[in-house]
């Protein structure tokens, strides 16, 4: 007597729980990594906005006769290189080298950012009618906030050590905010006057120490005093 042979289908529970089990192991082990190439990304991406906007200034700091700089006060087509805030330094860029493209200034990884839908210019209208656009000017979670940080006045005379525009949250003490630093408390990007960026955990530490310029020959961990020989002379320009 032949006994008829089953054809199988499907899998046994035991079975499935053995794929999803090693599904969950395959994850645990490649989803730290995936994570790190993902923030290695977010961080080239962001370095180069910052380069960008580093050049961009070193391109106004070498236009007229005997260099530019961004002054005290708040922008306007007439007062065009003044600051008083960082959307006005993001202004003052976007009239004098047509650096007007509004997403070099956010960051995508910024956790400000989040839910934001970024501002595509910096200035609206022509001419002498020109604007800081509304969503520039009036940071907020849905327009999002500038992840840079500028200072003014800037000054005339720039080279490799004078630190001109950094990720958001840096202190005077050398360490970044947590809960202001577009990365937290990990660190951030330093653009310097020859247009180099560097992405530093802090500047404490004496590799990563600006050069002071109050007193000479010394370095120090305080941006302040690497922007000025008159100590305490730069307004900080934010937008969170």
């Amino acid at each position: 007597m032949n006994t008829p042979s089953r054809t199988r289908s499907g899998f046994t529970l035991i079975e499935l729980l053995t794929v999803i089990a090693i599904i969950g192991i395959l994850a645990a082990v490649l989803f730290p990594g995936v994570q790190g190439v993902m923030k290695a990304a977010k961080k080239s991406s962001a370095q180069t906005k910052l380069t960008n906007i580093a050049k961009a200034y070193v391109n106004f700091n070498n236009s007229g006769s005997g260099g530019k700089f961004v002054k005290a006060g708040a922008w306007s087509v007439t007062a065009n290189t003044q600051a008083a805030t960082i959307s006005d330094f993001a202004a003052v860029l976007a009239f004098n080298v047509d650096l007007n493209e509004a997403e070099i200034w956010y960051v995508e990884a910024d956790v400000a950012n989040e839910s934001a839908v970024f501002p595509k210019q910096v200035l609206e209208g022509s001419g002498d009618s020109r604007t800081i656009a509304t969503k520039v000017s009036s940071a907020s979670a849905d327009n999002g906030y500038i992840s840079w940080t500028a200072y003014s006045p800037t000054t005339r005379n720039i080279g490799s050590t004078t630190p001109l525009v950094w990720t958001r949250g840096l202190g005077t003490d050398g360490k970044w905010v947590a809960a202001d630093g577009v990365w937290g408390s990990e660190g951030g990007h330093i653009s310097f006057g020859d247009a180099h960026v560097v992405w530093v955990s802090n500047t404490t530490d004496d590799e990563s120490k600006f050069v002071d310029r109050v007193t000479a020959g010394q370095t120090t961990e305080n941006w302040k005093r690497a922007i000025s020989s008159t100590l305490f002379a730069g307004t900080e320009l934010k937008s969170k």
